[in-house]
């Protein structure tokens, strides 16, 4: 169990500067140059994590054009984040958001989706501590399906609209399937760092971002979650999904862990663990220079 205050320190402050940037997004510009140059970096640093994406959706995916404006020298306008989640016909012709697919190798036994837009600064003239909303977000799942891409674009037009950000720790109830339309026991998400960004933070021309996994639990692994730690609630989760040989991948099709053998021994375990080690580093979690933490539900 590691901390990373550094990290908080820098959500935390990008949270913010969300909250006054959306006060004003009517009237934000964007520096082309500087959106361009933090596109390509980002699609370097996936090809360098992952590889190469069977496919990437939408199709056109691509950095955006000069616009008139910025062809004569002017700021372009962006303020299109308001999007209706239930909008079929949802216009992607600016590339707000785009979904990378990977398949399976040796290292990286499951499909991988990952967004591409959350870190793009739309609404950034020139470089800040955070690039964009500050993440990228990933599932991992054991077959290719559609249901990944359409749980990221949910989770992702969230923030858009809102002006916010996720964090390692958090998590979210989706109050239905993890499929939409369809059956499943998942009906909620953990966010934490993902295995394969073992840096945790990237830098690019426009910021700084965290490349974080959303993960599947049941609504009775939510409530176990919730009761094991105030601080490590999520983290122990975790430890228990990789005892089991789950870790990170989220399967729709799978039972709860309650009906896996000795489960009341592991998660015993799991949880003497982070009370130990809450006792030995009681400041591990807290913020450094007095700031707030960020709340962990």
């Amino acid at each position: 169990m590691t901390s990373e205050d550094d990290n908080k320190h820098r959500l935390k402050k990008h949270k913010v500067q969300r909250k006054k940037q959306s006060k004003r997004a009517g009237s934000l510009s964007y520096n082309h140059e500087l959106l361009v140059k933090s596109w390509n970096s980002r699609d370097a640093l996936y090809q360098q994590l992952f590889g190469t994406p069977k496919y990437i959706s939408p199709e056109n995916y691509k950095a955006p054009l000069k616009t008139k404006s910025q062809k004569d020298g002017k700021s372009a306008r962006h303020a299109e984040f308001n999007v209706e989640l239930k909008n079929s016909n949802l216009d992607l012709s600016n590339q707000q958001l785009a979904i990378f697919t990977y398949e399976p190798d040796p290292l990286r036994p499951y499909w991988t989706y990952i967004t591409a837009g959350l870190s793009t600064p739309w609404l950034q003239d020139e470089e800040l501590e955070i690039s964009g909303f500050g993440l990228e977000l990933m599932i991992k799942s054991p077959s290719e399906a559609d249901w990944p891409a359409q749980i990221l674009r949910t989770m992702a037009y969230y923030i858009f609209n809102h002006m916010g950000t996720l964090s390692p720790s958090k998590r979210l109830a989706l109050n239905s399937s993890i499929i939409a339309g369809g059956e499943s026991l998942l009906r909620n998400v953990l966010i934490w760092y993902a295995d394969e960004a073992p840096d945790c933070w990237y830098q690019l021309p426009s910021g700084g971002f965290g490349i974080f996994a959303a993960i599947g639990i049941t609504d009775e692994e939510m409530r176990l979650t919730e009761s094991m730690h105030e601080e490590y609630g999520t983290w122990c989760m975790l430890q228990i999904l990789r005892r089991l040989g789950i870790d990170q991948i989220t399967d729709p099709t799978r039972r709860p862990i309650f009906e896996k053998e000795n489960i009341t021994a592991i998660i015993e375990s799991v949880k003497d663990y982070a009370e130990e080690f809450h006792r030995a580093f009681p400041q591990a979690n807290q913020p450094r220079n007095g700031q707030i933490s960020e709340e962990q539900n």
